[in-house]
């Protein structure tokens, strides 16, 4: 059986849209953090909301629901003009005299904050040169068992450290 040649033409050219399916997190990447990477850490599927502005900088959230509990990483950072003037609206983020996180970018602090959409969350706030960073994973359980503090802190930690080396 012979196959017409505009059938095979016409096979070569829709391919690649029959083939490829994109789900709307291909849609959108984060430029510091992959889907996969979020789903290690968050221990399962996740759905992503980007938002970049045309310098670069803006917000990635990673949300998984697990049970009761909606887990989210988040990642955001600012380009600043002003670092003087501009870090220390960044870093008050965390309370004042929060601990150092050191070889996490510059000035890095981590803290546990309980944010306004009722998440309590691990945070870790730093600087690589002009950009301000701010990554947090959260719960919306406070004494959630299938994430503790403890293992937030830690995951949101090496995050920071992700995240930081990929702005220098």
């Amino acid at each position: 059986m012979r196959i017409p040649p505009i059938l095979l033409l016409a096979t070569a050219f829709f391919a690649p849209a029959f083939c490829h399916a994109q789900t709307p997190s291909a849609l959108t990447k984060c430029p510091w953090l992959n889907e996969a990477t979020a789903r290690g850490i968050l221990g399962g599927d996740v759905t992503i909301f980007v938002k970049l502005n045309d310098q670069g900088a803006g917000v990635c959230k990673f949300t998984r629901q697990q049970g009761a509990a909606t887990h989210e990483l988040r990642i955001s950072v600012d380009l600043m003009t002003d670092i003087p003037k501009q870090f220390p609206t960044h870093l008050a983020q965390c309370p004042p005299k929060s601990p150092a996180l050191p070889a996490t970018g510059n000035e890095a602090v981590t803290c546990t904050t309980h944010t306004k959409e009722n998440h309590y969350a691990e945070l870790v706030v730093g600087r690589v040169r002009n950009q301000a960073f701010a990554a947090s994973i959260s719960s919306t359980v406070q004494d959630d068992l299938s994430m503790t503090p403890k293992e937030r802190r830690e995951k949101t930690n090496l995050l920071a450290e992700q995240v930081a080396g990929i702005l220098f």
